[in-house]
C-alpha cells in the first residue's frame, strides 16, 4: 500500500530525511517513533505530496507519486484521510458541518441525506447526535479528536489513515478512546494506518510494527520482540524510558 524507497528530503541546505526506505502492507497499522526533529511529520507531508523528495520514490497502491500529474495526485488524496495533532476543525462550523463538509462542497446529496450520513459517523466514532450542532470549541480536545477522525472517514472513505500525535494533550481515558478507535478502523474497515508518536505507551496499543526514526534515518524496522531485543545505542536511550511498557506488552501477548 505504501512504499518508501530510498527517500531523501531537505528544508533548504538542512537534511530532514536521508536515505529512508520502509514498506507498510494493506491493512496494517505501523508506528513511526522518534525524538522531536526526526523527521516523523515530514514522512505524513510527503505521503501527501505537500512536498516532493530531493530523492527516491514514494509509491502509494503501486503508483509512484514523485512527478505524477496533479489531477493524478489528486485522485490518490481521495483516498487518504489526515488526522492532525489539534484536530484541524472550522472552528466557525458546527460538528456537522465539519463532519459533512466534503459532502456538502463536492456531491449532489439532499441535505437531509448528508445529515443521515453524519449522525452515522457521529454513532461510529462514539460521539452522540446531541452535538451536532455545537461548535469545535465547546467540545473536549478528545471528542474534537474524534470528528476529525470523522470528517476524514466520510470525507473520502479512506483507504490510508495518516494521524499525526493522535493522542497528544489527552487524558488517559480520552487517549484510549481514540486509540481503540484507530484499532477499530484497521480491523474492520482494513485501513491502512500510520501513526506518528511519541508516545510509546499509546504506540504499542496500535501496532505490533514500528519504525524509529533518528536524525532522518530508519534505525529500527520491525516487531515488538525485535525492538526490545535492539542494541543499537540510540533506540536503547530512546526506549529507556519505557521498558516497563515494553515488558508488559510481550508479558499480555505470552498470556
Amino acid at each position: 500500500m505504501i512504499e518508501f524507497r530510498n527517500v531523501s528530503f531537505s528544508y533548504g541546505d538542512k537534511p530532514v530525511l536521508e536515505n529512508l526506505s520502509f514498506r507498510i502492507p494493506t491493512g496494517e497499522a505501523r508506528v513511526i517513533m522518534g525524538q522531536s526533529g526526526s523527521g516523523k511529520s515530514t514522512i505524513l507531508r510527503l505521503i501527501l505530496g505537500l512536498a516532493k523528495p530531493d530523492e527516491g520514490d514514494i509509491l502509494i497502491e503501486d503508483t509512484n507519486i514523485c512527478g505524477v500529474r496533479p489531477r493524478v495526485l489528486r485522485e490518490i488524496r481521495k483516498r487518504i484521510g489526515m488526522v492532525f495533532q489539534d484536530g484541524a476543525l472550522f472552528d466557525s462550523m458546527t460538528v456537522g458541518e465539519n463532519i459533512g463538509y466534503y459532502l456538502l462542497e463536492h456531491s449532489k446529496m439532499r441535505f437531509d441525506e448528508i445529515g443521515e450520513k453524519v449522525r452515522e459517523m457521529l454513532g461510529f466514532v462514539g460521539l452522540s447526535e446531541d452535538i451536532i450542532d455545537k461548535l469545535p470549541d465547546e467540545l473536549s480536545g478528545g471528542m474534537q479528536r474524534r470528528v476529525a477522525i470523522g470528517r476524514a472517514l466520510l470525507s473520502t472513505d479512506p483507504k490510508i489513515m495518516l494521524y499525526d500525535e493522535p493522542t497528544t494533550g489527552l487524558d488517559p481515558s480520552m487517549a484510549s478512546n481514540i486509540l481503540s478507535l484507530i484499532n477499530r478502523l484497521t480491523e474492520f474497515k482494513k485501513v491502512t494506518s500510520i501513526i506518528v508518536t511519541h508516545q510509546i505507551a499509546d504506540a504499542f496499543e496500535i501496532s505490533k510494527k514500528f519504525i524509529v526514526i533518528d536524525s532522518g534515518k530508519s534505525i529500527f524496522d520491525g516487531d515488538i520482540t525485535q525492538l526490545r531485543q535492539a542494541d543499537d545505542s540510540r533506540i536503547v536511550e530512546f526506549l529507556k524510558p519505557f521498558r516497563d511498557s515494553i515488558a508488559n506488552v510481550q508479558k499480555n501477548e505470552f498470556i
